[in-house]
């Protein structure tokens, strides 16, 4: 076949062979843009093929940028006046630019491809701060390989149909014929012709602004939005990122508190009105990786979904919790943390960590809590360093930080990512007795992340799923039973608030927490052995309420920020807020109000409208109205003070 190929052979002018090899790479940055639906169809529900075909044209325009940048040195090269272009000499520099100019260009879409289902965003420019954090994306990669080795091959694929198609399109010698004067005239005026194209090109079109990545959103809802941009496009448009942009919707500082405001001071108070003193009670929180609701037996129930008995320990702990219909802020772990242990949401493109933000000031649980003498600590079982959660612990103002590095016994590393469940939980348990009460402590879990792996002594204990993660799942939830068994023998126990929620959610196989609601939905359980407090609440949680909410249940008598609320407070605004690809989510009421701020306003009673297929933004346009309202408080409030570094209560 390839010999039969090599029969077909194109010269002609440099102009032409670069429209050719271009036009060649664009049939291939489409495709491999739209390989992003074809293996994860089920994220994509809204997509017919109609709608498909549309996208795969639209995008075209982002693809042409992407592509127009990559090879911006290459389109110089050929378009230049110059007789030697014709010289073998020059073939083979300019190749080899095209070459690794465009295998370079493929590469963001093929990584995304796998990435996707993770983070629901293409990759923006962050993901080189989130894996250059800590030496695991290095130690990882040939795991990831193994697992993606079809992307692998079709990448290699789609480099050697370049290849093959550069080393039959030649520059002919017959324009070098030409006597000088006519074809430096001809070729000069064919160099303007071809700069003034590159220009619109990279522009995105002729209008004012260049595109940029909310522009895509004119194409397709927020949640479709991928299958219209490609990751080339979106780390080049990200990197020159200035970060968030102060806002004023409200002009009135009055009214604007009046909305949303993250200064709290919770005093509490008897009966006869004597404010009540704080109580030291210990704290202790658990940050389950990747445990979204719909692995969850006692939030499926409640939804009316088919009831899961992935988690039957969770499940029965829940029976004497508070339990909250919870909801993460954000879709990573970077972004949970901050999140969960400082009430600091990633309402902005980049993650706070990473952020040019991570400096600023501000408080913590941490931080308060060490202020009223008690020792703070944080137990992870990956390697020390990981996306730099040890750097924002010490920022948060944690007394210790447990990696892979202080734990005693290597022969419980799980081989890619640190020790493994329940050896490191029974570990916990065993040093919070070296603590000094009172303490808070929080601990992020590890084993139901990909590769999924349980340990060999395990294997086959525990029932699999139509997801891989739920094998894994449920030894996690079997390491959670052991911690606690193990924990109600400790003298700490019967005085500690339990904490339990998860940094983000998983892949999803169920249809609702495929959609943008769902994608976001996981446990957030109180739980207090001497209090007896228990019951689904019915209302609708954050990650950054659990630092107000922890701080009331304590009675803390100081005054602190945060963009979450108490879930005890029955005059706090109930919502949760989330950020992706440019759109903001506001879940409140059963309603999910979704809006980019500009031209995209959709809203979904997602609670008798569970796959969001119907927006009735239009008939209901006061409830959006309240919710935008919100939305736009919240905003000012966290751009404004995350830009002039007002994130703690002096």
């Amino acid at each position: 076949m390839l010999a039969y190929f090599r029969k077909f052979r194109f010269t002609g002018s440099p102009q032409s062979v670069l429209i050719i090899r271009l036009l060649l790479v664009l049939l291939l940055m489409v495709a491999t843009r739209l390989m992003l639906y074809f293996l994860h169809t089920s994220l994509f529900p809204g997509i017919n093929l109609s709608k498909l075909l549309y996208y795969a044209f639209a995008g075209m325009r982002y693809d042409i940028v992407a592509l127009l940048y990559a090879n911006s040195l290459y389109f110089f090269l050929m378009v230049l006046p110059f007789r030697f272009r014709r010289k073998r000499a020059f073939s083979i520099v300019a190749d080899t630019v095209f070459y690794i100019s465009n295998s370079i260009l493929l590469i963001p879409n093929f990584a995304d491809t796998a990435y996707y289902p993770f983070s629901l965003k293409r990759m923006t420019i962050d993901i080189f701060k989130y894996i250059s954090t800590g030496d695991d994306t290095a130690n990882m990669m040939p795991q990831f390989l193994r697992d993606y080795w079809y992307l692998v091959i079709l990448l290699l694929t789609a480099i050697f149909i370049i290849i093959l198609v550069v080393r039959q399109t030649r520059i002919s010698s017959r324009y070098v014929l030409q006597k000088q004067t006519n074809y430096y005239l001809t070729q000069t005026a064919s160099m303007l012709v071809f700069f003034a194209l590159f220009v619109l090109g990279v522009r995105g079109g002729i209008q004012l602004k260049p595109v940029g990545i909310l522009s895509a959103s004119q194409y397709a809802p927020s949640q479709e939005t991928p299958v219209v941009l490609n990751s080339a496009f979106t780390l080049m448009r990200s990197s020159g990122q200035k970060g968030i942009q102060r806002v004023t919707f409200f002009k009135n500082e009055t009214e604007l508190n009046r909305i949303f405001n993250p200064d709290k001071n919770y005093l509490s108070a008897d009966s006869l009105g004597n404010i009540l003193p704080m109580q030291k009670k210990n704290v202790f929180i658990i940050i389950l990786e990747s445990f979204s609701g719909e692995h969850i037996g006692a939030l499926n129930h409640q939804l009316g979904n088919p009831k899961s008995d992935f988690t039957p320990f969770l499940d029965s702990l829940a029976e004497k919790s508070l339990v909250y219909e919870g909801f993460a802020n954000g879709k990573r772990s970077i972004e949970g943390i901050p999140a969960v242990l400082a009430s600091l949401p990633t309402w902005m493109t980049e993650d706070f960590i990473g952020s040019q933000y991570s400096s600023n000031n501000f408080n913590s649980l941490a931080s308060i809590l060490k202020s009223e003498g008690y020792n703070t600590s944080f137990f992870h079982g990956g390697k020390n360093g990981t996306m730099g959660f040890d750097a924002f612990c010490n920022s948060a103002g944690f007394d210790a930080y447990y990696g892979k590095n202080e734990y005693p016994d290597p022969a419980d590393f799980d081989g890619h990512w640190g020790i493994s469940d329940e050896p490191y939980l029974q570990y916990i348990a065993k040093k919070l007795n070296s603590i000094p009460q009172p303490f808070l402590s929080a601990v992020f879990t590890l084993s139901s992340h990909h590769p999924y792996k349980v340990p060999e002594k395990y294997k086959n204990k525990f029932r699999k799923g139509p997801l891989e993660i739920q094998e894994t799942i449920m030894y996690a939830d079997y390491a959670l039973q052991k911690f606690f068994e193990k924990a109600r023998t400790m003298p700490w126990f019967q005085n500690t608030i339990f904490v339990i929620t998860a940094d983000h959610t998983s892949e999803a196989y169920q249809a609702f927490y495929q959609n943008r609601v769902g994608q976001y939905f996981i446990p957030i359980l109180f739980y207090e052995p001497q209090n007896g407090r228990a019951g689904h609440q019915g209302i609708v949680a954050q990650q950054t309420d659990i630092m107000p909410t922890i701080l009331d249940m304590l009675h803390y008598p100081k005054p602190f920020v945060a963009f979450g609320g108490s879930l005890l407070r029955e005059n706090e605004p109930r919502f949760s807020l989330s950020f992706l690809n440019g759109n903001y989510q506001l879940i409140q009421d059963g309603y999910a109000w979704q809006t980019d701020l500009n031209t995209s306003n959709d809203l979904y009673n997602f609670e008798h409208d569970s796959l969001l297929l119907k927006n009735v933004y239009f008939s209901k346009k006061n409830s959006a109205s309240e919710r935008d309202r919100l939305l736009k408080a919240v905003i000012q409030q966290y751009n404004n003070r995350m830009i002039e570094n007002k994130l703690l209560k002096q």
